[in-house]
């Protein structure tokens, strides 16, 4: 038999165990917690600034792009970039914000920033407010520019499990998806802008040593030859063909988040400018 002083050990050691496990118990809500109450805070806010930008006054017409027009750029003309009406006060609350970006049909409808300080990876896990957020929020690649427009726009996002921020873009792995909901719209702080879905595929951000189409890196082709070597692997690549099509002189929007089918995976929805 056991003495009193070995009884006595186990029953100390029982409670040390489920002591340990009720505060891990306790940390893990605690972060669960946070965690929701950090999305909920976010979406809230969020809902609060889309009430701005879907305003009805705010409304526009869009005008399609005539293919068959040359579309100049800021450097071609005397051009000083004027804020649409909508994003004033946005833009007073924060100096970062580039735009604003929404799929109808999808939870996607949110602002996109670009850090002033050239710092994109801030918005990794930052709100619009500049809150700590493990959403993050929508931004832009500091390479690209929407005062002399580079020739491609990239929108990061985090792949949400909560369907939240880009949780909803891997829909368009789907044809069926895409073919229901073909249009993105992506208005910068300056210009109104439609876009419509030209292709989707999986990726990943390569290493030095690998070979292969490193979308983030297609920004601002300086000529023909690049920009379309850059579509043709982009078609080549997409999961499906979606009749959509680009040329030199074209704008492209890249949507980009995480893919978990592989390490470093990314999925990609790419979309041409259609209309203003």
């Amino acid at each position: 038999m056991y003495g009193s002083g070995f009884l006595q050990e186990k029953k100390m050691k029982n409670t040390v165990i489920r002591i340990i496990c009720i505060v891990i118990a306790l940390i893990s809500f605690g972060y669960v917690g946070w965690y929701y109450y950090q999305m909920k805070r976010t979406q809230d806010n969020v809902d609060s600034l889309a009430t701005r930008i879907e305003a009805p006054e705010n409304a526009h017409e869009v005008v399609p792009i005539n293919e068959n027009e040359k579309r100049v750029t800021a450097e071609e003309v005397d051009w000083q970039p004027t804020v649409l009406p909508e994003f004033e006060s946005l833009l007073y609350r924060n100096q970062n914000i580039i735009g604003w970006i929404s799929i109808p049909g999808t939870d996607i409808n949110y602002p996109v920033m670009k850090s002033l300080y050239g710092n994109g990876e801030y918005y990794l896990d930052h709100n619009f407010d500049q809150q700590e957020d493990k959403n993050g929020t929508l931004f832009m690649d500091d390479r690209c520019d929407v005062i002399k427009p580079t020739v491609n726009y990239i929108i990061y996002g985090h792949n949400m499990k909560s369907g939240k921020m880009f949780g909803s873009l891997d829909e368009y792995k789907s044809e069926a998806f895409c073919k229901s909901h073909p249009t993105v719209t992506f208005n910068t702080i300056y210009d109104y802008g439609t876009y419509t879905v030209m292709a989707a595929f999986e990726s990943k951000v390569y290493t030095d040593t690998d070979i292969g189409f490193r979308y983030y890196d297609f920004i601002d082709p300086e000529n023909e030859y690049d920009f379309m070597t850059g579509v043709e692997n982009i078609k080549a690549l997409s999961m499906y063909e979606t009749g959509v099509n680009a040329q030199w002189g074209d704008r492209l929007l890249l949507l980009s988040t995480c893919d978990y089918e592989q390490d470093n995976g990314r999925f990609v929805v790419i979309c041409k400018q259609t209309g203003y």
